[in-house]
């Protein structure tokens, strides 16, 4: 794993994250209501702005504990790993691109389904942090994931992921953005299939 030295988008995202979520927290709560993701709000009122401000806030302190884990454990891998095969700027501009592309996926997925629910409201960055676990599966799918301390390899975990965000939508499972997840996902994995030349021909090697 790189260090946060080398790796200057995630640092940066690391650091926006954390210190938009604490200003959410801590400062006055209208803030956290008008740059939550709202579909209803986004779609009728043109609050488009939601869609990129409401994956910086989260719901509470083990929401962005998780998700700056997940942010930290495999965007610094991730970034690391195109600065080494692209150079410094265009490794970390991919990096950056597939990030926003995610987020933007998820939140798009997330209006799709839910523009017509005044009530329904998203936070967190679940969905551009799934496109960059997608984008690091493509690269390295045999590596081994735990998962509530279940090894597997990292292709599995992509269709458990899947399937369960999947599953989560149609039942409307918990409290949680499973549309923000798989749009997230999807993002991740489809843009880096684009941007990055040859990637395919890589995900498709570690299986012949």
């Amino acid at each position: 794993m790189a260090s946060l030295a080398e790796t200057p988008i995630t640092t940066t995202l690391l650091f926006a994250n954390i210190a938009i979520s604490l200003w959410a927290f801590y400062g006055n709560p209208i803030y956290f209501q008008k740059f939550s993701e709202w579909p209803y709000q986004i779609v009728h009122e043109k609050r488009y702005y939601q869609m990129i401000t409401s994956a910086f806030i989260h719901a509470n302190f083990m929401h962005l504990l998780f998700n700056m884990f997940a942010l930290y454990t495999f965007g610094s891998f991730l970034e690391a790993f195109f600065i080494q095969s692209f150079g410094m700027l265009p490794g970390s501009l991919y990096f950056f691109l597939i990030y926003f592309i995610s987020l933007f996926a998820g939140s798009i997925l997330t209006v799709i389904f839910h523009y017509n629910n005044p009530q329904y409201v998203a936070v967190g960055a679940s969905g551009a942090v799934s496109g960059i676990v997608f984008s690091y599966i493509i690269f390295f799918p045999k590596s081994m994931l735990y998962v509530f301390f279940i090894p597997m390899p990292a292709y599995i975990f992509a269709v458990l992921w899947i399937a369960f965000s999947i599953y989560g939508m149609r039942s409307k499972l918990g409290n949680i953005g499973h549309e923000a997840h798989l749009g997230g996902a999807l993002g991740g994995f489809i843009s880096t299939l684009i941007l990055i030349d040859g990637s395919m021909k890589i995900l498709m090697g570690h299986f012949n």
